[in-house]
């Protein structure tokens, strides 16, 4: 079956309101499914409807997706799951999201300087944030991907985050690769009688980001399996590769989000060994104590010793803090429960972690 076969089977599919109001086209669609008339020209006039017709055209998109098997996400950040939680990070409400320099021109909006400066900060230690984004990666940006490992190491942490990172930005060019070919098929189905409709939905679906399993426009990145380093490929690296794995573990927002499970379980060991034997991990209503742990981040990625142990570091000084606090406010036996967060204050250079003791 050809392209424009198919495309006008779409068409017939999807387009039923639209088609009652168009019996002409309707039953020439009919016949060219039928074999009586040639698809090609029918395509053309399909697309003639459409130019007269906003309502048929939206139709008529939607049916090319469909023809040609091809997804469409939304383009509007409004709709973005993980948005409201990114701009409570910063301190944003959607009032104040966009911004209107100019009194006299209402027209005129644009993203928030301040929030705009504030996503620019983020870019330049993540490389990318999916949450906010509608398009592709940003240029020189790479996938920024949280991973699944108890390791204390941060450069073994750093170099996870490499791999899992180059993954994604394998995957991320065959999906975009794939969806550059259908387009391209669409273009050739629908031919020159399209006129400028098609041109603008394929600039517009050229310029959207495209997704893979676990990492898209507008989602929170899902943490990702990958193999960890052995002590070999640990050794045989140069100092400097050491240096910067172990600032990307730290100053990237995964890289923290990567290292809570491990402090927090080493947390919560310490705190057993002390004898909070009923401390479990989770989130409760009042709050017993809570500490902590940050870092300046001024320095530039060869400025990082690799042998600092942050990770560890970070674990006991929130032991020591927990420690403190649950001192004459807690008994050994109380029901208690950890929760373990990163501090992601990348706008005043200040990162690490928080633990919360509550009841």
């Amino acid at each position: 079956m050809s392209d424009e076969q198919d495309f006008l089977d779409a068409v017939w599919k999807f387009g039923d309101a639209i088609l009652t109001e168009n019996p002409g086209l309707s039953e020439m669609i009919e016949q060219a499914r039928a074999g009586a008339l040639d698809p090609k020209e029918v395509v053309k006039e399909v697309w003639k409807v459409a130019a007269r017709e906003p309502d048929f055209q939206r139709t008529l998109e939607s049916s090319l997706f469909s023809a040609f098997g091809m997804e469409r996400s939304s383009t509007d950040i409004a709709h973005f799951p993980d948005r409201e939680k990114m701009l409570e990070r910063w301190g944003f409400t959607d009032e104040d999201l966009v911004f209107q320099p100019f009194d006299d021109r209402p027209d005129y909006q644009m993203l928030h300087p301040l929030l705009m400066g504030m996503i620019i900060e983020l870019i330049q230690f993540d490389g990318d944030i999916p949450e906010l984004r509608t398009g592709r990666l940003p240029e020189g940006g790479s996938p920024a991907v949280p991973v699944k490992t108890m390791a204390r190491d941060p450069v073994a942490v750093g170099a996870m985050l490499r791999r899992a990172s180059e993954e994604v930005a394998f995957e991320l060019g065959g999906a975009r690769a794939e969806q550059d070919g259908l387009l391209g098929r669409m273009i050739e189905a629908v031919g020159p009688a399209s006129g400028h409709a098609i041109t603008g939905l394929v600039r517009r679906e050229t310029e959207r980001g495209v997704a893979v399993p676990g990492y898209g426009p507008g989602q929170k990145a899902q943490i990702r399996e990958v193999e960890a380093p052995t002590g070999a490929d640990l050794a045989r690296m140069p100092f400097a590769e050491r240096q910067e794995l172990a600032h990307k573990a730290l100053t990237s927002t995964q890289g923290r989000r990567t290292a809570v499970p491990v402090i927090s379980g080493m947390v919560m060991d310490s705190l057993h060994g002390e004898g909070y034997t009923a401390l479990k991990a989770g989130e409760g209503q009042i709050v017993f104590a809570e500490a902590e742990w940050v870092v300046q981040i001024d320095g530039g990625r060869g400025e990082r010793n690799p042998n600092f142990n942050f990770i560890d570091t970070a674990a006991r000084s929130l032991t020591a803090k927990l420690r403190d606090a649950l001192a004459g406010r807690a008994s050994l036996d109380t029901a208690l429960k950890l929760h373990v967060t990163p501090v992601n204050t990348v706008a005043e250079r200040r990162v690490g972690w928080r633990a919360v003791v509550y009841e």
